[in-house]
C-alpha cells in the first residue's frame, strides 16, 4: 500500500484547493486580477492546506492561456496568449506563502480535439496544425513539445505537480516526458474515461502508468451533483484499500460549487468537512475546486468552508502529533469572523461624520 519513492508522497494525508486564473479568453479580467486580493484570503489556510492547483490554460479550454507561450504568439495567434504572466505572478505568491503549485493544463492544447472550435480564435486551429506539420509533429506532439515543454523549463521546481484534463485528446506518454522535463520529481495524474460503478458513480483506480496519483475526477455535474452521495464511493475506497492504488496515490477533485467555476456553493458545512477529514485520516488527498467570485476573489460561502476544514484538519493534526486537544469553539470562531467582516465592511462604507472648517 505505501509508496516510499511516489514523487507524490507530500500529498499523502493531505488537502488543497483548486480555481481558475482568468486567462485571455476572458477579456480584460486577466490584465485587472489583483493577485494580493486572493493571498489574503488563502494565507489563513496554509498551516493544514498543502497545494493550490492553478491553471495554465483557459480551464478545459486548451486555445487561450494565463501565460505567455512564445511558440503560439509568434507563429499561431498573439490573441491567445498574454503579455502578463498572471500565472507566474501567482506561482510565485503562492510559493513564498508556503504552498506546493500543481498546474491545470487541457491535454487538447490548441488542436480542440474535443471540439466546441467556436471558442478558439478565428483561424488558429489552422495555423497551429500548420505549423506543427512544418515542424514534422503531429498535433499531440506539438502540445507536449512545444507548449507543455515551455511551461515546464520556464517553471522548473516550481512546479509540484500536474492535473492533464481530457488526457485522451493529448500524446500522455510525451505530455508525461515533458512535464517532467523541468522538474523530474513533479507529481502527475491524467483524466482519462473511466470505469463505473452499478450507481454510475466513477470507480477510484490507477487510470496510467504514468500518473503518481489518481485524477479522482467525480461523477460528472451534468449528471449528478458533486455533493451526491454516490461520489462518497471514492472515500470508501481510500478507506478500504488505500491509500495507495496499485501504486498510485489515491486522491479525489471535487468542486464546492453545481460547476467547477461557478453556481451555488452545494455542499452543506458538515459534509463537506466530513469528506475531507475522512480522506486525510486514511492517508489520501483531495483538492476542493472553488469558484472564483467575477474571476476575482473565493465566494464568501466557500471561503468559510475552507476555513471550517482548516480548523478542524488541523485539530485533528495536533491530536495525533499529541498535543492538548482545543475546545470546539468554531460556531463562536465564526460568528466572530462574521461579525468582525461586517465591522470592517462598515468602516469602509459609512462616510465620515467630521463637521467641515467654517
Amino acid at each position: 500500500k505505501m509508496a516510499e519513492d511516489n514523487p507524490a508522497k507530500w500529498m499523502e494525508g493531505n488537502w488543497g484547493v483548486r480555481f481558475l486564473l482568468p486567462a485571455t479568453g476572458n477579456g480584460k479580467k486577466l490584465d485587472q486580477f489583483n493577485v494580493e486580493n486572493l493571498m489574503q484570503q488563502l494565507r489563513p489556510l496554509k498551516s493544514t492546506c498543502k497545494w493550490v492547483q492553478i491553471n495554465a490554460t483557459q480551464g478545459a479550454n486548451g486555445s487561450y492561456y494565463t501565460t505567455p507561450i512564445s511558440i503560439l504568439s509568434e507563429h499561431v495567434c498573439g490573441s491567445a496568449v498574454p503579455e502578463r504572466d498572471l500565472f507566474g505572478e501567482v506561482l510565485d505568491a503562492l510559493l513564498e506563502e508556503g504552498f506546493k503549485v500543481i498546474v491545470y493544463f487541457a491535454s487538447e492544447g490548441p488542436t480542440k480535439r474535443k471540439g466546441h472550435e467556436e471558442y478558439a480564435p478565428p483561424g488558429s486551429i489552422k495555423k497551429w496544425k500548420d505549423y506543427c506539420t512544418s515542424r514534422n509533429m503531429t498535433y499531440e506532439e506539438g502540445v507536449a513539445k512545444l507548449v507543455v515543454r515551455e511551461i515546464s523549463m520556464r517553471y522548473k521546481e516550481k512546479i509540484s505537480g500536474w492535473w492533464f484534463d481530457h488526457a485522451k485528446y493529448g500524446d500522455i506518454e510525451l505530455l508525461a516526458k515533458e512535464a517532467l522535463r523541468g522538474n523530474a520529481d513533479a507529481a502527475l495524474t491524467f483524466n482519462i474515461e473511466p470505469e463505473h460503478n452499478p450507481d454510475g458513480s466513477r470507480v477510484l483506480k490507477r487510470a496510467r502508468a504514468e500518473e503518481h496519483y489518481t485524477c479522482g475526477h467525480p461523477t460528472p455535474m451534468v449528471q449528478r451533483s458533486p455533493d451526491w452521495d454516490g461520489n462518497e464511493s471514492m472515500i470508501r475506497t481510500i478507506e478500504n484499500h488505500g491509500p495507495y492504488l496499485d501504486g498510485s496515490l489515491a486522491h479525489m477533485f471535487i468542486p464546492m460549487q453545481e460547476k467547477w467555476f461557478a453556481g451555488k456553493a452545494c455542499f452543506k458545512k458538515k459534509k463537506i468537512v466530513d469528506w475531507t477529514l475522512r480522506v486525510v485520516k486514511a492517508g489520501g488527498a483531495i483538492t476542493w475546486a472553488t469558484a472564483l467570485e467575477d474571476q476575482k476573489v473565493i465566494p464568501e460561502k466557500q471561503l468559510r468552508q475552507l476555513e471550517k476544514i482548516n480548523r478542524v484538519v488541523g485539530r485533528w493534526k495536533k491530536r495525533e502529533e499529541g498535543c492538548e486537544e482545543e475546545e470546539d469553539t468554531d460556531d463562536e470562531e465564526e460568528e466572530a469572523v462574521q461579525i468582525q467582516r461586517k465591522r470592517m465592511h462598515l468602516v469602509k462604507t459609512i462616510p465620515s461624520c467630521k463637521k467641515k472648517k467654517t
